[in-house]
């Protein structure tokens, strides 16, 4: 299984590197424009940039939301735990054959 998910990654990557090669002579003029101010970018940029800098924003962007929801969660069973002790029920154990990962 681990070779089919590297194997899935590395043509993943190849495909990405291969469309920044094919398109890298590709410019775009940027501009964003409301109704009361805007604003041009003085060169054109690049499309293959363009959007490896929206998908970067875009997983940063997941990245901080499941850290939050992490975060939250992790509060959400410290309470529970903490509920469970003054109840004197003593929580469940981890089973052994939990990985903790992508197993």
């Amino acid at each position: 299984m681990r070779w089919v998910k590297l194997s899935t990654v590395l043509l993943t990557l190849l495909a990405i590197a291969a469309f920044g090669v094919q398109n890298s002579a590709r410019t775009t003029q940027l501009s964003f424009d409301v109704g009361f101010a805007a604003w041009t970018l003085e060169a054109p940029a690049s499309v293959p940039i363009v959007m490896g800098i929206c998908f970067a924003a875009g997983a940063l962007v997941t990245a901080i939301g499941g850290v939050r929801k992490r975060y939250e969660l992790g509060r959400r069973v410290r309470q529970l735990e903490q509920e469970l002790a003054l109840r004197g029920a003593r929580p469940a154990e981890k089973a052994e054959d939990d990985k903790g990962g992508w197993g």
